[in-house]
C-alpha cells in the first residue's frame, strides 16, 4: 500500500457538512485496489479501522483468461473500474446509514 496512487476522494453527508469520506487508492489511476474510510470527528477527519478492498487485479486476470486472449493480445478496457469503486463506496455509505 506504500506505493499506492490516490485515485479519488468521495465525501458523503449533508452537502455543506460531509460526515464521512473515502479515499480510493490503486496501483495506478485506472486500477483501484482499496479505499480508506474517514469519519468527521469534531473539526477533523478520523481514520476508521475498516478498509474497503477492490479485487480489480484479480478480476482483470480472470477476464483475460476467460476471454482466451493470447500473450500478444492486449486486454481491452472491459469496465470502468474507478467508477465501480466509487459505486462500491457509495453503497458502503448507504448501508452504514441503515
Amino acid at each position: 500500500m506504500a506505493d499506492s496512487v490516490l485515485i479519488d476522494t468521495l465525501q458523503f453527508g449533508p452537502q455543506d457538512a460531509p460526515v464521512q469520506k473515502y479515499e480510493i487508492y490503486g496501483d495506478d489511476e485506472s486500477t483501484p485496489t482499496h479505499a480508506l474510510i474517514y469519519r468527521k470527528d469534531g473539526g477533523g477527519w478520523q481514520k476508521l479501522d475498516e478498509t474497503l478492498s477492490f479485487a480489480a487485479e484479480d478480476e482483470q486476470k480472470e477476464a483475460t483468461e476467460a476471454m482466451g486472449y493470447g500473450s500478444g493480445d492486449s486486454l481491452p478496457d472491459l469496465r470502468d473500474l474507478p467508477a465501480e469503486a466509487r459505486e462500491h463506496c457509495e453503497q458502503h455509505w448507504q448501508n452504514s446509514q441503515q
